[in-house]
């Protein structure tokens, strides 16, 4: 099913309080952050969009560090890191390929002016190491982490990886994916389809599920310490982690969570936050769902198991009953969070807003327009102000789309070994928080908090 293989100008004119990086062609489709010792002593950004171009910047200096293109331009719905130096990226190609970075002799480009230009550092570069066909109908995105397995006194790494089902968006498979390229993939969880066990288990009643109501696709897959998430269409959210079952010396999907808050919207997205899990929908408010981990892994008295489904629930499972963040607008597609107090978000019609998640007042408002008269392309302003602070206007957004969005929290320096110069810039960065939000124009706005 798999293969190892072996294998923008920046925007200058604005404010110290933001800046534009402008390297794609095509709309932002992805964003992360990530510390990485061997680039940056502060955290770098990862840039993915819809032509298969992906970008590593330094955000200290506005620049660009690496830059791959992927093979015939897929566009990518999502990647993930797996650890410092492995890259996971999902694109509408139906594939999944690992990236691994690697030092190269090559002088770096400059790609703001397309020539060749020394580096005082080691010039990095992608290798892909492997690709496999993954299920990508419904465009959610996928969870990999490395595990590592003791055998004959050796640590054997490999990935394990989490997305929809082969022929069916409703169900998830488990794969793992060994390093070694002359192992085979293995799926030790194949077709785990959690509606289906609660029809077979009459349980919809118990989770308040109508019964002609119908799960449909998994939008979003998020994931708390060893609890997976699964938001689908008609609204509900599963959570569950894998367990040994003794009984059948196999192992089984352990359905530890389900709530129906956004009920019949779909889930658009969902972010973590230490114990908490957010999510948002079509509707006009956020959820939020509190955990305390322990108290879901812990073993049950009681069980309802399918050993066909190789799904196991407690027998005193409920329905949760988590607690809204009422927002004054809809449609939410984006969400993260920036620190412990404030969350990020956005909308269909490509507006940005920062809001506290105890008092849900908006500290900020964000967008992006298209027409350069009434441009608002600055951190000034909240939707609290006007006299359309509640509405959203009913006719078409003159907005740019946001394609994706993250939060930035700010942090501490290491001063050992910089220069004054240098210091003094990676403070400026590192002293606040940022919004950095990806259009569909290819711009990556950061807006300082």
């Amino acid at each position: 099913m798999g293969r190892f293989s072996n294998g923008g100008s920046i925007k200058s004119s604005l404010t110290l309080s933001d800046f534009t990086l402008r390297n794609h062609k095509k709309g932002i489709t992805a964003l992360q952050t990530i510390k990485m010792a061997s680039v940056s002593k502060v955290p770098v950004l990862l840039s993915g969009d819809s032509d298969g171009l992906f970008v590593i910047w330094d955000l200290v200096t506005k620049r660009p560090v690496t830059c791959t293109q992927i093979e015939d331009h897929p566009h990518i719905i999502a990647f993930q890191w797996v650890d410092s130096t492995v890259l996971s990226v999902l694109c509408k190609d139906s594939m999944l390929r690992m990236f691994k970075l690697e030092a190269s002799a090559l002088l770096s480009t400059d790609l703001v002016i397309g020539e060749p230009q020394s580096n005082k550092r080691t010039d990095l570069q992608w290798a892909q190491i492997y690709e496999m066909p993954v299920n990508t109908l419904n465009f959610a995105n996928f969870i990999m982490d490395s595990q590592v397995e003791s055998k004959d006194g050796k640590d054997d790494e490999s990935y394990r990886l989490i997305c929809c089902h082969t022929n069916d968006s409703e169900a998830i498979d488990i794969f793992q994916i060994m390093q070694d390229p002359k192992s085979k993939l293995q799926r030790p969880f194949n077709n785990i389809n959690f509606p289906n066990f609660l029809k077979k288990q009459d349980l919809l009643e118990t989770f308040n599920v109508p019964k002609d109501s119908k799960f449909g696709i998994i939008m979003k897959l998020a994931r708390l310490n060893d609890i997976v998430f699964l938001g689908f269409e008609n609204g509900y959210i599963i959570g569950f982690t894998t367990t040994f079952d003794e009984e059948l010396q196999k192992g089984v999907a352990y359905l530890i969570h389900i709530s129906n808050d956004h009920y019949p919207n779909p889930i658009l997205n969902m972010c973590v936050s230490g114990d908490e899990l957010y999510s948002c929908s079509t509707d006009s408010f956020i959820t939020k769902h509190k955990f305390s981990i322990n108290r879901l892994t812990r073993p049950a008295a009681e069980y309802i198991k399918d050993d066909t489904l190789l799904i196991k629930c407690s027998s005193t499972l409920r329905v949760s009953e988590p607690s809204r963040i009422d927002l004054p607008l809809k449609n939410i597609s984006q969400i993260d969070v920036i620190t412990d107090d404030y969350l990020v978000v956005s909308n269909w019609s490509g507006k940005t807003i920062v809001i506290n998640v105890h008092t849900s007042e908006v500290l900020k408002t964000f967008v992006k327009t298209k027409n350069n008269v009434v441009a608002n392309d600055s951190s000034i302003g909240d939707l609290t102000n006007g006299n359309n602070s509640n509405t959203e206007s009913s006719s078409k957004s003159n907005n740019y789309k946001v394609g994706s969005m993250i939060g930035l929290k700010s942090f501490d320096v290491q001063s050992d070994g910089l220069k004054l110069g240098e210091l003094r810039r990676i403070k400026t960065l590192a002293k606040f928080s940022w919004c950095i939000i990806g259009y569909d124009d290819g711009t990556i706005k950061l807006n300082r908090l």
